[in-house]
């Protein structure tokens, strides 16, 4: 006797093995019937080892974290068991996620990284315990959800990638017009309009980019504790670098003459140059001429918004006396464009090595 399997577990545990997670049964029925039960639901394979509660006794700490590589199946358990797996998973430095549903299972759902309990079938005991509460029981829901994590996990690193590139450049084009002697290149409002107008709208519609594909297939990278990483602070350099150069080429052109007109046109290089790296921070590796733009709207229309108000910027009077700019030329406008693009120049090349594993 034993209660059926939920149908979707098979296609639920293939899913999690390709996304490189582990699933392990801890419980405390006879061995037999755990090691039976988890064959049927692909937890346990031929060569996986089999540990029971009697064997964890005679165990030390180290004995046990060392078992835990090629142990997919606890039986006949008790809740001490339990919590001294727990601690040796994390010794071994892995990630926990531990769901339950009884009184006994609180103490392992504290101290999982992830305690998960059932929503129906669980006491109320394990619900407070627990991090998360499963509201149909359904192991595929906690597969789902990881995918969703992961997804969210890959957004906000996105949004802060564009955010600090972009204030990074900032900063580089004012630093650098210090030190190459030159005007301040932007004035207070003008740098209030590009955080909060170009960048407040870019970053937001960037925030509703759609899940990556592929992001339960392969290892997945382990969150640090730090959002910025080695390659997110590689590919800020590589994004501020070309905004300061160019925004100061084209500024040092005009100041001498018209200093209106080249704090104009230093706003309008960054603002475009803003334009463009938005889409650059969609993907790590894919090159923005392989995506669909239509994939987020809200990005085209977010874009398309901020195009308008910065032609309102140079050509309405009340803006133009607010932040102190002056109207553009067809003819300087395509110069902006051509030197504002080579930030999707530098990062396609970046990309180009990334994806051939050569930096």
């Amino acid at each position: 006797m034993n209660d059926a399997l939920r149908p979707e577990v098979k296609e639920a545990m293939q899913r999690v093995r390709a996304a490189d997670i582990r699933v392990v049964m801890i419980t405390g029925d006879h061995i037999l019937t755990a090691q039976a039960i988890a064959k049927e639901a692909d937890i346990w394979r031929e060569g996986d080892g089999v540990l029971i509660g009697e064997e964890i006794d005679k165990m030390s700490d180290d004995e046990l974290a060392e078992k835990l590589a090629r142990t997919t199946v606890f039986a006949r358990v008790t809740p001490d068991h339990k919590l001294r797996i727990i601690q040796a998973y994390r010794k071994r430095g892995e990630i926990v996620a531990m769901t339950g549903d009884g009184v006994n299972d609180a103490p392992s759902l504290v101290a999982a990284d992830l305690g998960v309990a059932m929503g129906k079938i669980g006491t109320e005991v394990a619900k407070e315990a627990s991090d998360i509460v499963l509201l149909n029981d359904n192991f595929a829901s906690i597969v789902s959800a990881t995918e969703e994590g992961r997804g969210i996990y890959k957004t906000i690193k996105k949004v802060v990638l564009y955010l600090f590139s972009t204030s990074t450049g900032e900063v580089l084009v004012i630093v650098g017009a210090l030190v190459l002697g030159y005007p301040l290149p932007l004035l207070t409002a003008q740098i209030i309009w590009l955080n909060f107008v170009t960048d407040g709208l870019l970053d937001v519609a960037l925030a509703m980019e759609p899940k990556e594909k592929g992001l339960m297939q392969g290892k997945f990278e382990r969150p640090k504790k730090w959002i910025v990483d080695g390659l997110m602070a590689q590919r800020m350099f590589f994004m501020a670098l070309p905004m300061a150069i160019g925004t100061l080429y084209l500024f040092k052109g005009y100041f001498e003459n018209d200093l209106t007109k080249a704090l104009t046109i230093s706003l309008t290089t960054l603002a475009v140059f803003q334009w463009f790296n938005v889409w650059n921070c969609r993907s790590e590796s894919k090159s923005i001429f392989q995506m669909n733009p239509f994939s987020n709207k809200f990005l085209v229309g977010a874009t398309v918004i901020v195009i308008f108000l910065q032609f309102a910027a140079l050509y309405t009077p009340f803006l133009q006396k607010i932040l102190h700019t002056t109207p553009l030329s067809l003819s300087e406008w395509l110069i902006i464009i051509p030197v504002a693009s080579s930030i999707i120049l530098v990062e396609e090349i970046r990309k180009f090595f990334y994806r051939r594993k050569l930096i």
